[in-house]
């Protein structure tokens, strides 16, 4: 099964990206592939291809890591690229929280994960991905709508579980599923 953990996002914000996606449709500088609306999801871990022992491997840790947190509030704020604005070939959207809990989740499950095969991340910003580039048409005019855009807020939600989520990888895209959920405490 292929793989990854992840935040669920709450559907007003889904429909705040839908409304950003749109807009960048509309001025047509660049062929976007554009993440689904059903598909919009905070990503703590990618995997890759697990067999059910990696599996059970993985939600013991998790259980045990969600330990140490309760639920928490996560803003979604901000446009932004990777590799940048003057060369984009991701389009983001940011992620905030106060004492930066995601982060330290993230680094906590990353050094366990670690511990049982999985390559550690090097530096990790989290964020929600809106598309990737393909290609340019107007490289200045995409810039200048990320600039404009750069401070976009999308929405706050609070963060009550994470899951574990399966991929199966069609011709019209990603299909997930969730294959286990994980609450933290309140």
């Amino acid at each position: 099964m292929r793989a990854f953990l992840a935040i669920e996002i709450e559907d007003y914000i889904k429909d705040n990206i839908d409304k950003t996606q749109q807009e960048l449709k509309d001025i047509n500088a660049a062929r976007i592939n554009y993440v689904k609306s059903e598909n919009i999801h905070l990503t703590l871990k990618f995997f890759g291809d697990i067999d059910e022992d990696k599996q059970e491997q993985i939600s013991k840790i998790v259980r045990e890591c969600i330990d140490d947190y309760s639920q928490y509030t996560l803003k979604l704020v901000d446009i932004g690229a990777f590799r940048n604005i003057h060369n984009p070939r991701v389009i983001w959207a940011g992620v905030k929280d106060k004492e930066n809990r995601t982060v330290s989740l993230i680094k906590q499950l990353d050094e366990k994960f670690s511990k049982i095969g999985f390559k550690k991340e090097k530096n990790y910003t989290p964020h929600i991905t809106i598309g990737r580039v393909k290609s340019l048409n107007d490289k200045n005019m995409l810039t200048d709508f990320l600039k404009e855009h750069h401070k976009t807020y999308f929405g706050k939600m609070q963060v009550k579980s994470i899951c574990l989520k399966s991929s199966i990888l069609t011709p019209e895209g990603p299909i997930y599923n969730t294959e286990e959920k994980f609450i933290l405490r309140e």
